[in-house]
């Protein structure tokens, strides 16, 4: 694998990073994209491993793959924060934590 791709990610990561402290952050958007860092943690590796080696031994280039896997991953990511997860905490705030809810 190169070694320049990751690291001109990294930096370009960096850069950002450094460019959002003079931002004006007050965007609703922001609890969105927290809400979405741990469903990415969770899926990123292995499904995204998997989609990755399925890609390339398809015959298409590693930086395509590398490009789609990621917008993939980001949007499954949000249709978990945003779509699944409240659906599910609503499932089971009305079944399994009822009597919590009606303790409180």
């Amino acid at each position: 694998m190169p070694y320049a791709p990751p690291i001109l990610i990294f930096l370009a990561a960096i850069a950002l990073m450094a460019w959002s402290l003079t931002l004006d952050l007050r965007w609703s958007g922001r609890r969105r994209i927290g809400l979405m860092t741990y469903p990415l943690y969770l899926i990123h590796d292995v499904i995204g491993a998997a989609m990755l080696g399925a890609m390339v031994r398809a015959g298409l280039p590693y930086l395509l793959s590398m490009a789609v896997v990621g917008a993939t991953m980001i949007a499954a990511s949000w249709l978990v924060a945003t779509e699944a997860e409240p659906r599910i905490r609503l499932l089971l705030d009305h079944t399994l934590f009822r009597y919590r809810l009606k303790a409180a």
